[in-house]
């Protein structure tokens, strides 16, 4: 085992720079690094069979510890196992130290076992690729290691954070001898220190004298962690000088701005567009307010975001603010407040703004009387009502397809003491129970996933581990297929619909939940489904699963009568 020291030492590295959780994947190749994830005292190891659930798992851990996570695999396919994850936390900037064994370079593609192409295997999907050498016996082979370790986790915490690959060949023996001890030596820790971007004054003047000539100016949150002192900013910016800010469900933004835009945009004309807007955060749910915005172009587009990286979503792009949005939004707003500024015609900016509020308010008034009164069995009441009983402090997590969308048209009662997730990276259903998983394992807080049967059965591997959190609250909505093809009019208007796009099941996550030794609850009807309702912000010992059933027909048919009967 000596010459594998300075892979040993890998796990010294990792705790040094306060990595100190790892998710492994078994294996043989990989043995020497599992050897010293799990015997380090430090490391909180856990070994997850399943490559894909797992490092979903550690994606969840990671973003809500706000740090990265390792996770460890043997060489071969079990590496692009990890693919689906590393791209999802590569578009949402969360670390990952993504450690995968290999062959030496000389039996890639020898006809032996467990040989792929690992080098760079996951393109532009990391931040960083780096490639170990196979001999460490040499001196140089520790220092090597140490420098490419310190790099691959310095560049990993550098914003915009996310994940970096270290490909790792290892040759035999894997496995130390009988009795011999690991030993992890002291590593070097070089630290990279970070510089705070900022706007000259000359650029700030720029922009302020610009946001004189504009009226109507609308801010668009993308998807977001909760930061107090951003909605502060963004409070006192919508309240004192009349902007309308707008923000999905997973934009977190805690206070009183528009949230139901998605039930009302198809109906509304240019008069609703701004003439300036400032978006942040990442991916936005909403379709049609992108399509509202693609449509009604602003006269000036400013986006905000710590990288240079070019993004429009919007197509009107004008300028890219290449700060921190929360140092922005307090620079914006006390800037404007000291100097006194008025947005072009101040009595034209708040009636914009208040154009925007009673749509808000009516559409609020609908949702909430519609779905209180409802006494026809559809998912779209259900999501209604568990997101009603969702307790404060806890986090909601939501599956993508129906989940989010739904969840998107709805407001949380207490939406500024729960924290939402959803993996909008790539908007891909794989992977929804296992980051769930992943951030139960990372925090104290009740946990709540919100998913759907096909997203669900496909990711049910999340719970093939023996270590399940007691705070783990997982609501499946069984339509018995995919219900988003019989929404959308061009799946649903062709005879393929059923079979080849529906792909219509008869699964139930019962006997799941029994094997998951999960505690378990159906519903069918409303009567049943309060008892789940009664359940749902209680605290149990072990992890809980509620299943709610629904018709796929029926769903869709209330959901459309619903979104139509709405006039603005």
């Amino acid at each position: 085992m000596a010459i594998l020291q300075p892979i040993i030492n890998i796990a010294e590295i990792l705790v040094t720079k306060n990595v100190t959780d790892a998710i492994i994947s078994p294996g043989s190749r990989n043995a020497p690094l599992t050897i010293a994830l799990a015997r380090h005292p430090q490391i909180n190891a856990l070994s997850v069979s399943d490559e894909r659930s797992a490092a979903f798992i550690a994606m969840g851990m990671a973003q809500v510890k706000n740090k990265p996570v390792a996770i460890c695999c043997t060489s071969g396919s079990a590496a692009y196992n990890y693919a689906p994850a590393v791209a999802e936390a590569f578009f949402q900037e969360i670390p990952l130290i993504v450690l995968t064994a290999d062959r030496p370079t000389e039996w890639i593609h020898q006809h032996d076992g467990q040989t792929i192409y690992q080098e760079n295997i996951y393109g532009k999907h990391v931040k960083a690729s780096y490639q170990i050498g196979a001999d460490y016996s040499h001196p140089d082979a520790r220092w090597h290691i140490e420098r490419v370790m310190n790099e691959a986790i310095n560049t990993a915490n550098t914003f915009p954070k996310g994940p970096v690959h270290i490909n790792i060949p290892l040759r035999e023996p894997f496995y130390p001898s009988a009795g011999e001890q690991v030993v992890f030596e002291r590593p070097r820790n070089i630290r990279q220190h970070l510089a705070k971007a900022s706007l000259n004054q000359e650029t700030w003047e720029e922009l302020l004298s610009q946001i004189e000539d504009y009226s109507k100016v609308m801010v668009i949150a993308g998807q977001d962690a909760t930061n107090p002192n951003i909605n502060q900013a963004l409070k006192g910016l919508q309240e004192e000088f009349g902007f309308v800010v707008v923000g999905d469900l997973i934009a977190n933004l805690k206070g009183e701005f528009i949230a139901n835009h998605d039930l009302y945009l198809g109906q509304i004309n240019e008069s609703y567009a701004p003439e300036l807007l400032i978006s942040f955060g990442k991916s936005v749910i909403s379709k049609s307010l992108k399509q509202f915005i693609r449509k009604h172009k602003p006269e000036a587009h400013w986006h905000v975001q710590s990288s240079t990286l070019m993004i429009d979503t919007y197509q009107s792009l004008s300028d890219i603010v290449p700060i921190a949005p929360e140092d922005f939004f307090k620079e914006l707003f006390e800037s404007l407040d000291m100097r006194a500024y008025k947005m072009g015609d101040e009595e034209k900016s708040f009636a914009f703004q208040e154009k925007w509020f009673n749509l808000e308010r009516k559409s609020s008034r609908y949702i909430h009387q519609v779905l209180s009164d409802s006494d026809t069995w559809n998912e779209f009441s259900t999501y209604f009502k568990v997101m009603e009983n969702i307790p404060s402090g806890s986090q909601l997590h939501l599956a993508n397809s129906m989940a989010v969308r739904y969840a998107n048209y709805l407001h949380l009662p207490n939406i500024n003491e729960v924290e939402v997730f959803a993996n909008r990276g790539t908007s891909g259903i794989d992977g929804c129970v296992s980051t769930a998983v992943g951030a139960a394992l990372a925090t104290d807080a009740q946990v709540y996933l919100l998913v759907g049967d096909v997203a669900f059965f496909y990711d049910r591997n999340a719970l093939w581990n023996n270590f399940l959190p007691s705070n783990l609250n997982i609501i499946v909505e069984n339509n018995s297929g995919g219900g988003i093809f019989r929404m959308i009019d061009g799946p649903s208007q062709q005879p393929e619909l059923e079979p080849f796009f529906e792909t219509s099941q008869k699964m139930t996550a019962k006997l799941t939940a029994e094997e998951s030794n999960m505690e378990y609850l159906s519903a069918t009807n409303f009567e049943q489904l309060e008892k789940i309702l009664t359940t749902i912000p209680q605290k149990s010992n072990r992890a809980r699963l509620f299943e709610i059933h629904t018709n796929s027909v029926e769903n869709t048919t209330f959901f459309k009568k619903f979104k139509t009967n709405f006039i603005v």
